[in-house]
């Protein structure tokens, strides 16, 4: 039946549909109301706002069709009401309540088709938004519902006068749908509701509570309705409601119904308004315990030991005191701390609650044994269906009980309940105890608290740097650290030969994992003394028969290995089998058995069995030494290999990646002495690994994997150790493979990864053959040029592990050479910092063997050209390093005049300097100028303040190098010095620095012996001794003779305001070069009378935390906090902004030290997160007054230090004080605002359960910062400020919408989807444009 709509419709045509929708036959009703349905969907807001008899006409013609006789067309109507309602005039809105509200069907055999209509209609209506003044359209739709559909709830006479039976007053056919209603215009108009309409409507659902009559259902949905009410309710009425349930709840005979009504009331207000709620749970709380206490328990026991009660109703409390408890402890965990103890008894009471299967607590380990095997036949009694959940409820108490602990883990462990041990010593054992719970449901969410426990000891550790791990993660890029490294130019060729050698570039951590020592006190080794007892539970599990336990038994077991780092070497004979025995494909009929007892769980299948179990074999590979896993090895390998060529890409991609841990616990150096051992199971996991690799019909996933693992393979056997593993013609067929796959553009990133790591591992024991060298340097060198920049990383470093290579050695023919050179010249022009680095050193170690091939026109120009540009940290290192070898191979005169020629002072000239002076160096009498040359710039130049500094910079770098040998007396550098501070000044001051870092002895008493006059040149002479006490510290140079002197002069010139940063950063150099000296004198200035002292001091120790100096590191680990404690104590404000810096920095740098005494520490930052209103005043400026606050620098600081300290040290926060911090720090000063965004976004992936219990009150922070509207007058900085905030807050409003997408659907939270739905519709634009700049990141 074609439609017969216009392209633009008009209210004509929609006369000639409300014709059809009278026609006898359903077929063209159905019709006419889906043509409506598309005229109203395709047509403006205003369609029919200016034909009033068209509207009405329309609306009587949808509402007479909700009766209609069939059901498709009833059904179309219900869809056509809500377009309609959107395109009424607002004086048709009370009387479309009023006609929807009195609908009485005849008809039709449906009764819920009224409140469906209403809420369809209600949630159409325009509604208010928090925050925002309602528009007109809004106040005429809440008009409608305050005159017509309130009172129809509540038996009232309506705008039309007369009185109808109320909608929730019947008691005979009452259905939830008309609860649904109600919860619907709360949900669209609660912030316009009156408060006496609130009250009212809150009374109205309280009778529906208290009646004796009425279905669950409906009673359930009264629950919901008294939530979504309560955010409107007054503190008054809420008081009131809080004082009803108090008195309903103490009354000695009350019906278990109604008692569970009101517990499950008090739960979901709880969640609901978390914040107003918790202020009278020390009132309520006892109400749920006292459901929860062994008193009733025993009564009831006793009543069904006499068999008068099955007991269904005091399961059905005891599960609603459960939940209520849940959401008390996860929605108000501050206000429930004083019930801690009683909820932990409450929970751990009822996770034992068997009536029906007694079992004796006290039966020892023995008797356990014994029950293995009956274990194994409830397992085939509930797949057998016999157990009826009907007959038995109490797993349901158990499940929440469970579920409850879990919370209790999840938000008091960090810096709480986990610390002070009482989690592991009260609720982990009886969680263990619980394993052998024969309710799967029950048994999977004991193990989830158990696996969460485990997991939530393991946060924070500081995991070790391990060259075990893959390659490509640790150097393709410079590790991300904060320590100043040791390796400078000062330290002469030593440093250079480090720099180069082979065998620095492989590390030295290839040892086997030896086992951790366990701390002796802590969680982790609580949970060490436990871990007999949960293998010897979860063993009995890994052996039955469901899948869905099973996988979670593997997933708890990895756990603990990841936070012991090991720690199961003992039970190895327990577990290698069971675990085995999962890795194995199950037969069909098994698997649909087990399946069917899971009830049908999408988590747990056979396929994701057996990928945990692949996973739990290979972290035991990983993480427990060779020798202990050498009695398993055979079984292990024949399991693993047994399962790579599996036709799910997931399981033999994960058995890929076992295999490659497998082939680094054989081969050496972690099997050093035993590795001819296991040739055979070496050679079975070679064979399948190439054939993943060559294997065209293989997944591109498994094929990269494969690639990986065979690099893993040659790099731990081209050794000298392990050369004899692997048969050479095997070894070059490999490496053939290898650069086939090279060549292919799909497989080519994971060969060079794979030929980076052999290229770093190899020695002279396995020689690569010279053509394998130069087609694969060819084809790396070709990478170079490409787009890719994770290719082109990955090259540079495969081509610097391969070309420094003992391996290698002697390859390289002429025409190689040059193609590298030809290849990492552009990328010294294009200064591309992540290639750099590699690039240079490539070039440095090349110099030496082929000179004139490395050193071309096209080189120096290019490094002519990088010096031009910004030169620091690793690149300037590798470039020192480059242009010493250049110099000592006697090519550095062409280099030498370009640089002076073509760079000169239009580089930075500390920078330049150093270059032409470490050549200058390195050259000897072949770099074509001598010193002299520069002293006489110096001379010539004395107005030149740009070629003078050049010149300094050249003699104070040729200074530091020649040492005693340099000639020139202190006195060039000092007489340089003037009184204006300018660019001469400053670079004759370091100048002198660094020659008097090399030559202490004449240098170092002319810098004191000028110090003594007071004058402005104090702060250049400062600048000369801090460099000298930097080299000093690198070079090992001896200054004792002159330290107590030079302490001395640094505390004499601290009383100029310009000399004090620079005399913090002295002493802080004299601490770390001399600490069994200058701690206690450093400890003392913390103590000092003067403030200025005291805040040098602080800043000293903030200068000595990014520093790695053994010795300093040792002693300051005893006087750290103690010291840390006296600044933060500090009575001077400033003094405490900059002790929270220092905090910070030490998290950041040596968190060790500090982890331990978090709980000294805490207090004083969170203290100084909040606003003192003391420290708030006004100021009159003309005719504005503006509010200044004096604690906004230290509250700052103290945000800066507590996201530090939620990076380093997570688990020794309290979760709960964090995120109160949080969450007030969102509605702070816009940089406390735009950190506290930062930390909500990494709190999302870091503790999910915390955040989504926090969405109300960042939706409300949120809320108010984006709805901030600034003046008229307001200048171009406010407009920029207010667009960065409303940036951030959507940024984070969006990660949390898409990373909570899960929990949001299965917590429900009000305010935040309120907030959800108000930001996707009037921040659409913003939130598109977001969300592209995030694809473009990603891709």
């Amino acid at each position: 039946m074609a439609t017969t709509i216009p392209a633009h419709p008009t209210t004509s045509t929609v006369n000639g549909l409300l014709q059809r929708v009278t026609d006898s036959d359903p077929d063209f009703r159905f019709m006419a109301l889906a043509d409506l349905l598309t005229v109203l969907n395709n047509t403006k807001q205003e369609f029919l706002h200016h034909d009033f008899n068209t509207a009405s006409r329309t609306l009587d013609h949808v509402v007479r069709a909700l009766d209609d006789q069939n059901g498709e067309v009833q059904n179309q109507a219900i869809k056509c009401l809500g377009p309609l309602i959107k395109k009424l005039p607002g004086q048709l809105i009370i009387p479309m309540m009023e006609k929807l509200s009195s609908l009485k069907l005849k008809n039709s055999v449906d009764n819920s088709l009224p409140s469906m209509a209403m809420r369809s209609a209600v949630e159409a209506l325009p509604r208010p938004v928090p925050g925002i003044t309602p528009a007109r359209d809004v106040i005429e739709a809440y008009t409608g519902i305050s005159r017509v559909l309130i009172p129809r709830f509540l038996a009232r006479s309506t705008s039309s006068g007369k009185i109808v039976p109320g909608l929730l007053d019947s008691d005979e056919d009452l259905s939830s749908d008309s609860v649904d209603v109600l919860i619907e215009v709360v949900r669209c108009f609660g912030p316009m509701l009156a408060p006496v309409e609130i009250e009212a409507l809150q009374d109205a659902v309280l009778n529906l509570l208290d009646k004796d009559r009425g279905n669950s259902v409906v009673k359930k949905r009264a629950v919901v309705a008294l939530s979504m009410l309560a955010h409107y309710l007054s503190d008054d009425v809420l008081q009131s409601f809080i004082q009803r349930a108090a008195t309903i709840l103490r009354q000695p005979n009350l019906r278990p119904v109604t008692r569970r009504l009101y517990i499950t009331v008090l739960g979901s207000m709880a969640r609901s308004i978390p914040q107003r709620f918790g202020k009278h749970l020390q009132e309520l709380a006892p109400f749920v315990l006292k459901a929860l206490g062994d008193e009733e328990l025993q009564a009831q026991l006793e009543v069904a030991s006499e068999g008068d009660d099955n007991g269904l109703e005091f399961n059905d409390v005891r599960e609603a005191a459960l939940v209520a408890l849940e959401a008390f402890l996860s929605s108000c965990p501050t206000q429930m701390r004083p019930f801690t103890d009683a909820a932990m008894e409450a929970c751990l009471r009822y996770l034992k609650f068997d009536p029906n299967y007694a079992v004796d607590d006290d039966e020892d380990m023995e008797s356990e044994e014994e029950e293995g095997d009956e274990f194994e036949e409830d397992d085939e009694f509930e797949a057998d269906g016999g157990f009826d959940d009907d007959d038995d409820a109490s797993w349901k108490v158990r499940r929440c009980a469970a579920k409850a602990l879990y919370t209790i883990i999840s938000t008091r462990s960090s810096g709480d309940l986990l610390d002070s041990g009482v989690l592991y010593s009260k609720i982990a054992p009886a969680l263990i105890k619980r394993f052998e719970e024969r309710e799967e449901n029950v048994r999977l969410e004991v193990l989830s608290a158990m696996a969460l426990l485990v997991r939530k000891t393991g946060e924070g550790i500081i995991p070790e740097f391990s060259i075990d791990s893959p390659l490509n993660e640790y150097s393709s890029q410079p590790p991300q650290s904060r320590k100043r490294r040791r390796q400078s130019s000062a330290n002469g060729a030593s440093s250079f030969a480090l720099a180069l050698t082979s065998s620095n570039l492989a590390g030295t951590g290839l040892t086997s994992p030896t086992t951790e020592k366990v701390p002796a006190v802590g969680p982790r080794a609580d949970l060490a003394k436990l871990t007999p007892t949960i293998i010897k539970s979860t063993t009995k599990l890994l052996r039955g028969k469901l899948i869905p336990t099973k996988q979670a038994v593997a997933n708890l077991l990895d756990d603990i290995i990841s936070v012991q780092r090991g720690g199961l070497a003992p039970y190895l004979d327990q577990i290698i089998d069971p675990v085995i025995d999962a890795i194995k494909p199950l037969s069909s009929s098994s698997t649909s058995a087990s399946l069917s007892v899971a009830g049908g769980n999408a988590f747990a299948t056979a396929s994701t069995l057996r990928i945990a179990a692949l996973r739990l074999t290979s972290d035991i590979a990983k993480n427990h030494s060779s020798s202990d896993l050498q009695p398993y090895l055979s079984k292990i390998v024949a399991g693993v290999v047994g399962v790579v060529h599996d036709r799910f890409y997931k399981i033999s991609s994960e058995a890929i990646q076992t295999a490659e841990e497998l082939v680094k616990a054989i081969t050496p150096p972690r099997s050093r002495y035993t590795a001819q051992m296991f040739k055979g199971e070496l050679q079975k996991l070679y064979d399948v690994i190439i054939d993943r690799t060559t294997a065209n019909d293989a997944d591109a996933e498994v094929r990269q994997k494969a690639i990986h693992a065979l690099g893993t393979l040659l790099s731990r056997t081209s050794g000298a150790e392990g050369a004899s593993l692997l048969p050479d013609q095997k070894r070059k067929a490999a490496l053939a493979f290898l650069l086939e796959r090279l060549k292919n553009e799909t497989t080519r990133l994971a060969a060079v990864r794979a030929i980076d790591n052999i290229g770093a591992l190899s020695a002279d024991g396995a020689r690569f053959a010279p053509e394998w060298t130069r087609e694969v340097v060819a084809e790396l060198a070709a990478q170079l040029r490409k787009s890719n920049r994770s290719l082109r990383g990955s090259s540079v470093m495969a081509l610097k592990h391969l070309v420094l290579s003992p391996a290698t050695k002697g390859t390289l023919d002429a025409a190689g050479v040059e193609s590298i050179v030809t290849a990492l010249t552009p990328i010294i022009a294009n200064n591309d910092a992540q290639l750099l680095g590699p690039g240079l050193l490539v070039l440095a170690r090349l110099t030496p063997e082929q000179p004139k091939i490395v050193v071309t026109p096209q080189l120096i120009t290019s490094l002519c050209d990088l010096l031009q540009s910004t030169v620091a940290g690793s690149v300037l290192e590798s470039l020192l390093i480059l242009v010493t070898n250049i110099g000592q191979a006697g090519q550095g005169k062409a280099l030498m005049g370009a640089l002076l020629k073509d760079v000169g002072i239009t580089g930075e000239p500390a920078t330049v300097g150093k270059v032409i002076g470490t050549l200058l160096v390195a050259s000897g009498t072949s770099a074509g100028v001598t010193m002299d040359s520069f002293v006489q710039e110096i001379k010539a130049n004395s107005k030149d303040q740009a070629r003078a500094s050049l010149a300094l910079a050249v003699l104070g770098e040729a200074g530091l190098r020649l040492g005693p040998n340099f000639p020139l007396p202190p006195t060039l550098f000092l007489d340089q010095f003037t009184e204006e501070f300018d660019k001469a000044s400053l670079s004759a001051a370091v100048a002198l620095g660094r020659a008097g870092a090399g030559n202490v002895s004449v240098y170092v008493p002319a810098i004191l012996q000028a110090m003594q006059k007071v004058g402005n040149t104090q702060y250049l002479l400062l600048q000369s001794v801090k460099e000298v006490l930097q080299q000093a510290a690198l070079s090992s140079a001896d200054i004792s003779a002159y330290s107590t002197l030079i302490w001395d002069r640094i505390l004499a010139a601290t009383g100029s305001e310009d000399n004090k940063a620079v005399c913090a950063e002295c002493i802080g150099r004299m601490v770390i070069i001399d600490p069994k000296n200058y701690m206690p004198k450093l400890q003392t200035l913390l103590k000092n009378d003067s403030e200025v002292l005291r805040a040098i001091a602080v800043q000293a120790l903030r200068y000595t935390l990014p520093d790695e100096n053994e010795v300093f590191d040792a002693l300051l680990k005893s006087h750290l906090v103690d010291m840390l404690k006296i600044m933060l104590d500090d009575p001077v404000m400033e003094i405490r902004r900059h002790a929270m810096s220092t905090l910070n920095s030490a998290a950041h740098n040596k968190p060790e030290l500090i982890l331990g005494h978090l709980n000294q520490l805490m207090p004083y930052v969170m203290n100084e997160t909040k606003i003192k209103p003391e420290l708030v005043r006004e100021v009159q400026m003309g005719p504005f007054k503006h509010i200044i606050d004096d604690g906004l620098d230290v509250r700052k600081a103290a945000y800066e230090t507590l996201y530090a300290l939620m990076e380093t040290a997570f688990s020794r926060i309290s979760i709960i004080d964090l995120y109160d911090r949080i969450v007030a720090g969102l509605s702070d000063d816009g940089d406390i605002r735009a950190l506290c965004n930062l930390m909500v976004s990494k709190l999302v992936l870091i503790d999910p359960d915390e955040t989504t219990r926090r969405l109300d009150s960042i939706a409300t922070a949120f809320r108010t910062t984006l709805s901030t509207k600034l003046k008229d007058t307001a200048v171009k900085q406010e407009l920029e400020k207010q667009d960065e905030a409303n940036k951030a807050a959507l940024r984070v409003t969006l990660l949390l919408g898409e990373k909570l997408k899960s929990a949001l659907n299965t917590a429900g939270s009000t305010v935040w989807t309120s907030y959800w739905e108000w930001v996707n519709k009037d921040f659409a634009p913003q939130l598109k444009a977001l969300r592209d700049e995030s694809k473009e990141h990603a891709a």
